[in-house]
């Protein structure tokens, strides 16, 4: 593969290997993740641009919450940047942060979302 890779910002990784939870986009994660991305679409609705182009991916034991708009990864790390590529002038990051205060605000209501698969797992194996 030729030329640069696109930088995405990804603040929010959950790996659950320690859990054992492996295999095949688990159907659960991806709940609770939606529920971290919604969030955060929410929260950058000062932009136009990073709520169209936030995805989620989700593995067999980790989520991952991405922006691919231009000025997701200034925002989120509080970066400087130039103005049009003008290298001379830099400016202060736009917007503020989005996914790390997202994952903050949703996270018990996430947990719960997953904790779903657990009472699943439990009820197979004989539990009430």
């Amino acid at each position: 593969m030729t030329g640069r890779r696109k930088q995405r910002a990804a603040v929010r990784v959950t790996s659950l290997a320690a859990l054992n939870f492996g295999g095949g986009g688990d159907v659960y994660l991806r709940e609770a993740t939606e529920v971290i991305a919604n969030t955060a679409r929410g929260m950058a609705s000062w932009s136009r641009q990073i709520p169209a182009s936030m995805s989620v991916d989700v593995g067999d034991e980790m989520a991952v919450i991405s922006a691919g708009a231009p000025n997701a990864r200034p925002a989120e790390l509080r970066l400087n940047h130039p103005l049009f590529g003008d290298r001379e002038h830099w400016y202060g990051p736009p917007g503020r942060p989005f996914l790390s205060p997202a994952a903050e605000a949703s996270s018990d209501e996430a947990m719960a979302r997953y904790a779903n698969k657990i009472d699943q797992m439990a009820a197979k194996a004989g539990f009430r």
